[in-house]
């Protein structure tokens, strides 16, 4: 028989997915023919790391999207515990001149930013990496904004005394800036290794 035959023959032979009678033909054809035993030793010398690398390969791409779900976990869950302290704080505040500094201190960014993470549920909507990350800093900062365009119709009386000189005043008015910086960056640096981490280009 035909060597381009046998050889094709052989591809399902080293699988054990040939019938019995294709298996009695590359059997006796390899008892006479050196090239086609040295072709079937080849293939028998690299199945064994074919497979290894496709289980790698089946294995990384799980691994990888556990610790995107754990990434994405642990960012809403300090999320949420920023909120709830911010929320503590402001409830702990009396009336008057400090009220309302913890919410536009703490509250306001980090809802912004823990609303903003709803979009990494869309990531596959994303052409690649780079547009997924611009635009996860771009929501982060849009909710962020918007929670501020509402909080100066609720707090209005209180957005005069962030600039009343007291400690207290400056010391929030300061922890505000730095976290609104501080969670657009985050932004983008956790749903740039979110997407890394899911495959995306």
């Amino acid at each position: 028989m035909n060597c381009d035959v046998i050889q094709d023959l052989m591809l399902l032979y080293t699988d054990g997915c040939c019938s019995d009678e294709s298996k009695t033909l590359v059997e006796e054809h390899l008892k006479g023919c050196e090239v086609c035993r040295k072709a079937l030793a080849e293939m028998n010398a690299e199945a064994p790391v074919t497979k290894e690398t496709g289980a790698k390969e089946a294995a990384f791409p799980r691994i990888n999207s556990w610790k995107a779900s754990l990434l994405q976990s642990v960012l809403l869950y300090v999320s949420f515990a920023l909120l709830v302290f911010g929320v503590a704080r402001e409830a702990a505040s009396p009336e008057g001149v400090t009220n309302g500094l913890w919410a536009l201190a703490i509250i306001v960014p980090v809802a912004g930013f823990l609303l903003s993470l709803a979009n990494w549920y869309f990531i596959r909507l994303y052409p690649s990496k780079k547009v997924f990350s611009a635009c996860s800093l771009l929501v982060t900062a849009a909710f962020i904004l918007l929670g501020y365009v509402w909080a100066i119709f609720h707090y209005r009386s209180t957005l005069l005394n962030l600039f009343n000189g007291s400690a207290l005043s400056t010391g929030l008015l300061i922890l505000g800036c730095v976290l609104v910086v501080a969670l657009c960056v985050a932004s983008k640096l956790f749903s740039d290794r979110y997407a890394l981490l899911l495959g995306k280009e």
